[in-house]
């Protein structure tokens, strides 16, 4: 990360303050996420600011589709990866220029020596920058007191459900309002009481004796003692007109103040009916291609590779005619938005039914990040689930699209709440590739047909459609949009049993472990009844094998029954087999708890809602809807 920073006379220069992983650029810090270093707070750039030749392409044709269907996405043409590299003792190489671009934030601090609170635009703070080790860099108060103490950024901030943030608007809260009687404001910040909590301060302005405790920003009618949202995107430096959202103030480091909305897809063979290797070749190393534009370059890297001058990981080149590569590559070669009529647009953007018709098919291809095998059904199992399959090797690429704050992505409707990565409309997204392994267990469609018929009749299933429905009145949404259907219940509910198991069985962390639902019913198109849990590694090698071991029968079949046997039984019950769903407490979820069925947000697609053990296995409440009786 480089925080800019600008001199009289000189043009802004970047200073490194601290790293980042790509991934956490994904998933956790992204564009307009505030990052909470050791000793100072900054919030991450928008991508128009990265230097697109630190970063590398990533080829995924159906993401690619499918994230030009988001608002503000259309003339997305490319999937890149966000700029790093990797680092080395000597701060003076290249990897020390390699960076995304930060700006501080709060930009209020506040002096350790004198408490007094002004904003950096001030320059009363200066910043004291260590190259050798970028995450001691620091602010400080010169001739403070006689001393230089350093300067930590104040622990609050505000926000809306746009997506906006902006400073804690400390003159306006302490003057009720207004502006100093007094002329220039010169704010302090106070310690009160026995300072319990974060909001036990206390800001005092000198120049005319006002004071107010931070606490009163805090609260259900809290809103009232601050000013309208502003509109304020402080990654893009810009401000929107016209927010009608109440702000709230939050803490820094709070976890709503940025949920990334992202969209995964699965590397696939390009079509299950296909045999042509070489379309399957091309496909697979497409990351290989990208730059061979012309036909003439193409047979400059062939007569590199012949001469033995040519990069190692195009030497599959000479496994086949250049004439029968070029064409190839005419035909996938990515198109751009508006350039070309796209006839397959509708199934393009639908990632989880090809990935489905990929994993189901008999005999299904294998490429170098597609490799399944069909094994028998666990004895004792043959009513209830499909044929399980072992996924060997897998490649998921991830695209960052853009975030929220407040509410989380999980929400169907809050695609209209989408936050901007950029200022202009963008032709490229941040995304991540990684490799893994991972197990698809298949319910049997009939006994799934006939379960939620039963099911989607009860009162229980009834009631957590209706929280579904209050909840999303309560934020603006449409009500009947994305309603739960009782085997999405049953599916997402059987993924979490089933991630606390085999954590226990193959010694992955919970956090390692992902979920990917495949449901869909009939009247919905082609049914899906399937889970895969599944882990992944940045490293071009994946993962180890511990989790697709778990495939084999005889060691499935008794994960399934762990799974099941835990599950019937949580340790908070009666109250956890008791709670139903509640709009009003903001609990989308039946019998479901940290103690049972909660997983981390990593592994989790829907942020632990929607569960219920009781479409699974009988509880003490509810001992005749489970679908595994």
């Amino acid at each position: 990360m480089s925080q800019t920073r600008s001199s009289s006379g000189r043009a802004p220069e970047p200073t490194r303050i601290g790293g980042l992983r790509p991934s956490q650029m994904i998933h956790t810090f992204g564009p307009g996420a505030v990052v909470d270093l050791p000793s100072m707070s900054v919030v991450v750039g928008g991508i128009d600011g990265w230097n697109i030749h630190d970063t590398a392409l990533i080829a995924e044709a159906r993401l690619l589709d499918s994230v030009r269907s988001l608002p503000g996405c259309a003339r997305v043409s490319e999937l890149r990866s966000p700029p790093w590299m990797e680092e080395s003792p000597n701060p003076y190489q290249q990897w020390a220029w390699v960076g995304v671009p930060v700006f501080p934030f709060p930009r209020w601090m506040r002096c350790t020596g004198c408490s007094r609170l002004a904003p950096v635009d001030y320059r009363l703070f200066s910043l004291e920058v260590n190259r050798y080790r970028p995450d001691r860099s620091y602010w400080y108060h010169d001739m403070c007191q006689g001393r230089r103490p350093h300067v930590v950024p104040t622990r609050f901030m505000v926000a809306c459900a746009n997506g906006h943030l902006d400073d804690f608007p400390w003159v306006e809260y302490v003057h009720q309002g207004g502006s100093c009687p007094n002329g220039p404001p010169v704010l302090e910040l106070r310690e009160a009481g026995q300072a319990n909590r974060a909001a036990d301060v206390r800001v005092i302005c000198k120049s005319c004796g006002a004071q107010r405790m931070a606490h009163e920003a805090f609260g259900d009618q809290a809103w009232r003692n601050l000013p309208r949202c502003r509109g304020r995107h402080p990654h893009l430096h810009q401000f929107e007109d016209g927010c009608q959202e109440s702000p709230r103030a939050l803490l820094l480091g709070a976890s709503n103040s940025w949920f990334s909305i992202s969209r995964s897809a699965l590397t696939i063979p390009t079509d299950a009916s296909r045999t042509d290797e070489i379309d399957q070749k091309v496909e697979e190393r497409w990351d290989d291609l990208l730059d061979i534009e012309e036909r003439v370059v193409l047979d400059y890297v062939f007569n590199r590779l012949r001469a033995g001058r040519g990069e190692e990981q195009r030497l599959w080149l000479l496994d086949y005619d250049p004439d029968d590569i070029w064409e190839t590559i005419e035909r996938r070669r990515i198109r751009i938005p508006g350039t070309e009529d796209n006839e397959n647009e509708a199934e393009e953007t639908d990632l989880r039914g090809p990935e489905w018709r990929a994993f189901a098919n008999p005999e299904p291809l294998q490429t170098d990040d597609f490799k399944v095998r069909h094994l028998p059904v666990p004895e004792g199992f043959e009513n209830t689930l499909d044929t399980p399959i072992a996924v060997d090797r897998l490649r998921e690429v991830i695209a960052l699209c853009g975030f929220t704050r407040i509410d989380g992505p999980d929400d169907a409707g809050v695609a209209t709440r989408i936050a901007p990565l950029w200022t202009e409309s963008p032709t490229w997204l941040p995304a991540a590739e990684t490799r893994g392994e991972g197990l698809l267990i298949r319910l049997s469609e009939p006994q799934v047909q006939a379960w939620e018929t039963s099911f989607e009749r009860d009162p229980r299933y009834q009631q957590i459609v209706e929280a579904h429905r209050g909840w999303r009145t309560r934020r603006g949404l449409e009500p009947q949009l994305a309603e739960p259907r009782a085997r999405f219940l049953l599916l997402h509910s059987l993924a979490h049993m089933l991630i606390h198991q085999v954590a226990l069985d193959c010694g992955y962390s919970t956090a390692s472990l992902r979920e990917r639902l495949y449901s869909r019913t009939p009247d919905e198109g082609d049914p899906m009844a399937g889970v895969l849990l599944y882990t992944a590694s940045p490293d071009s090698e994946g993962t180890l094998g511990g989790l697709v071991a778990l495939a084999e029968p005889d060691r499935l079949a008794s994960t399934l029954r762990d799974a099941l046997n835990r599950a019937g039984l949580c340790s908070t019950d009666p109250m956890c087999a008791d709670h139903l769903a509640d709009e009003a407490q903001d609990t989308l979820h039946h019998a479901a708890c940290h103690a049972c069925m909660f997983v981390p947000e990593t592994s989790c697609e829907h942020g632990n809602r929607y569960l219920d053990r009781a479409t699974v296995v009988p509880t003490l409440s509810t001992p005749d809807l489970a679908y595994f009786i």
